[in-house]
């Protein structure tokens, strides 16, 4: 029941204007977004930059990516991340960075922070529209 409250939750988010943050809760907490961005700036930023808008990696907000990953359960995202990242060394993004790291993209598409942290338990829920 709580997964299906989840998923109309995103569902229901409406990614317009560059991705306005919702009110409806996502499937991470604000402090693991937090926690999400210092993994992100240590692993991710020199290929995907800090702003999340690409430069030898590919832009991780915006159009593009949301049109890529809309409607898709968050744990397709999450497993690509981890399958393909770092390029150097795919699959060696622990739980405890990949789920961090995959929170602060939510949350920097727009989603907004929910209740629970995410994990590969909770990631079926789709990403937003």
């Amino acid at each position: 029941m709580k997964r299906q409250a989840l998923l109309s939750g995103l569902i229901m988010i409406v990614a317009l204007g560059g991705g306005a943050a919702s009110a409806e809760p996502g499937p991470f907490t604000e402090q693991q977004a937090a926690d999400g961005k210092t993994k992100f700036n240590n692993h991710c930023a020199t290929c995907h930059r800090p702003n999340l808008e690409g430069g030898q990696g590919t832009a991780l907000i915006g159009d593009a990516f949301k049109q890529k990953w809309a409607g898709k359960p968050v744990a397709e995202l999450r497993d690509y991340i981890h399958a393909t990242m770092p390029p150097t060394a795919p699959r060696s993004l622990a739980d405890d960075q990949l789920d961090p790291i995959t929170a602060y993209i939510l949350s920097k598409n727009g989603v907004a922070p929910g209740d629970a942290p995410l994990s590969k338990d909770n990631a079926s829920a789709a990403f937003p529209n």
